[in-house]
């Protein structure tokens, strides 16, 4: 759990910390987002029946600001619409991958404020809940355009 606390911890700072230093940000975030990527496919959660007060709503165009200033070379990419199956007319979808980091990082405040404020149970499971129907395909996308455009 330590471990997992950490990874969102940091991951979090990227969206919320406009003095943020790092010697390498790609470099970290990749790391980061790889490690809560193994974190989320290895998580075994349990719902926990207490009724909690939900959580506020997070400023999404603030966290996409700073995000936007630690990673200003980041941009729009393509990938293609259910890119699972073979298809010669294949659906291009155009992605953004500032708005992919702040997605993950809007979902993560969400965690750590459940592991902090509700309980364990409760900030481990929503944490496997976001990941499976929200963050997963940014993070995965993240990382292939990070891929891509390093080549």
């Amino acid at each position: 759990m330590s471990k997992l606390k950490k990874l969102i911890d940091r991951i979090i700072e990227f969206g919320t910390n406009e003095k943020l230093e790092s010697e390498n940000k790609t470099l970290e975030i990749q790391r980061l987002l790889v490690g809560i990527y193994a974190e989320y496919l290895n998580v075994e959660t349990e719902f926990d029946e207490t009724d909690y007060e939900e959580p506020l709503r997070l400023d999404y165009d603030g966290i996409r600001g700073i995000v936007t200033e630690h990673f200003p070379d980041f941009g729009w990419y393509h990938s293609a619409w259910e890119s699972h199956k073979i298809d010669e007319d294949a659906d291009l979808v155009t992605e953004d991958s500032i708005d992919d980091l702040t997605d993950i990082i809007k979902d993560l405040i969400e965690v750590q404020w459940r592991l902090e404020n509700n309980s364990e149970k409760d900030g481990l499971y929503q944490f496997e809940f976001l990941m499976k129907n929200h963050s997963e395909q940014h993070l995965v996308n993240l990382l292939k355009y990070l891929k891509d455009k390093d080549e």
